[in-house]
């Protein structure tokens, strides 16, 4: 039990600090909303992503969700008109 105790304490520090050089999701969230509209579009997700990963990163599904994007409405049953 000692030793779990002694190997904790040693593994603690390095922990906090992989986890203070991490950006939140909502640093994340600000830093793709280049036009401060509040709203993320997935055009400035592919820029956000290319730029931290390298261009072309995930391209089938970028491509995908800005197809399904410029539709004009979902064919989920809650998207539905109220009145």
């Amino acid at each position: 039990m000692t030793k779990f105790l002694l190997l904790l304490l040693c593994l603690l520090p390095a922990l906090a600090l992989a986890d203070a050089n991490a950006s939140s999701v909502e640093e994340n969230i600000h830093a793709m909303d280049t036009d401060h509209d509040g709203q993320i579009t997935v055009t400035e997700i592919r820029t956000f992503l290319e730029l931290k990963h390298g261009k072309g990163y995930e391209k089938v599904l970028l491509d995908d969700m800005e197809a399904k994007a410029g539709t004009k409405s979902c064919a989920s049953p809650f998207s539905k008109s109220l009145y």
